[in-house]
C-alpha cells in the first residue's frame, strides 16, 4: 500500500554508519546522541542495544557528569539478531518496554523516562553490527542474559540478504539511528592466468557486518587514529546530510555536527 505525506511536515533523520578499529571511538560518538535536544527542547531518549555486552558501561559516568539523565537511556544486551529487531518494531509500533528480570524475563514494571512518562526513544543505536552478524550467522541466538522473552525471528537469521534487513527496520523506525561496527579489509575476485579466481584486497577499509549494511545509510563514518598524534579522527565516506564533504577528515569529532 502506499504512503504519502507532504513535503512541509517531512523531518530528516540521521542514518548513520560508524565503522573503525576497536578503541577508535565509535561508541562514544554514536552515544553523543544522548546530548540532543527534541524540538520542545527535551533531551533525547536512546534505546542502546548492545552486542558487545558492556560497551556503553564504562560511558555512563561521563554522560552523567555532563549532565546526560541515564533514565533516558534504555540498554538492552542481546547478541541475538531477532530480539534485536524486535525492539526496533517496539520503537516503531509505539510500544512499551517492560523491564527485565535476572533471568531476562518481562517484568510488570513498565520503563520510563526521566519525566516519569513511558520510554519513548528517539533515537536506536547499535552498538556493535559485526559481533551481532558473527553470532547470527553461526546460529547462536540465545547469548543474551538480558533479553526480552520473544522468539527469534528465524526468517531472519539466514542469507546475506535476510540480514542486512536490520538496516531497513531501523529506516523504518521513525526515529534517528546509528549503527557501529569494526573495520575489515575489502576484498575483489580476480582471475588468475590459469582460470582460478584469488582474494584479494583493494587496500580500502568497510565495514565489518552485514553485507551491503552501508548502502542506505545517508553518513558513513571512519574512525581511526592518527598514528603520529595519537588523535582520534574521523575520514568521511559519504554524507548525504550535507553537513561534511565525501573524503573530509575531521580531527576530534563530534556528533553534535548533525544537531541542527
Amino acid at each position: 500500500m502506499a504512503k504519502a505525506r507532504s513535503a512541509a511536515v517531512t523531518q530528516a533523520k540521521l542514518n548513520m554508519i560508524i565503522y573503525g578499529e576497536p578503541f577508535t571511538g565509535k561508541s562514544t560518538l554514536a552515544m553523543q546522541l544522548a546530548y540532543f535536544k527534541r524540538p520542545d527542547g527535551k533531551p533525547f531518549r536512546v534505546l542502546y542495544l548492545d552486542p558487545e555486552s558492556g560497551s556503553i558501561d564504562d560511558y555512563l559516568e561521563s554522560l552523567e557528569q555532563n549532565g546526560v539523565q541515564l533514565a533516558n537511556i534504555y540498554i538492552v544486551y542481546t547478541q541475538s539478531l531477532g530480539e534485536v529487531r524486535q525492539y526496533i518494531a517496539k520503537v516503531k509500533n509505539n510500544e512499551d518496554f517492560y523491564e527485565l528480570d535476572d533471568d531476562g524475563n518481562e517484568t510488570n514494571t513498565m520503563v520510563v523516562d526521566a519525566d516519569g512518562l513511558p520510554f519513548r526513544a528517539d533515537a536506536i543505536v547499535v552498538d556493535g553490527a559485526t559481533i551481532l552478524n558473527l553470532t547470527t550467522k553461526q546460529g547462536l541466538v540465545e547469548f543474551s542474559k538480558k533479553r526480552n522473552k520473544v522468539k527469534a525471528d528465524k526468517d531472519g537469521l539466514i542469507g546475506d540478504a535476510r540480514l542486512v534487513k536490520i538496516e531497513g527496520d531501523l529506516m523504518a523506525s521513525g526515529v534517528h539511528c546509528i549503527t557501529t561496527a569494526r573495520e575489515a579489509d575489502e576484498k575483489e575476485q580476480i582471475k588468475l592466468p590459469d582460470g582460478t579466481t584469488s582474494s584479494v584486497s583493494t587496500g580500502r577499509k568497510i565495514p565489518d557486518g552485514f553485507k551491503g549494511m552501508d548502502y542506505n545509510a545517508k553518513t558513513v563514518i571512519r574512525t581511526f587514529m592518527d598514528k603520529e598524534t595519537g588523535q582520534i579522527c574521523a575520514f568521511i565516506n559519504k554524507d548525504r546530510t550535507g553537513i561534511h564533504k565525501a573524503n573530509d577528515i575531521i580531527e576530534d569529532p563530534t556528533l553534535l555536527d548533525w544537531q541542527s
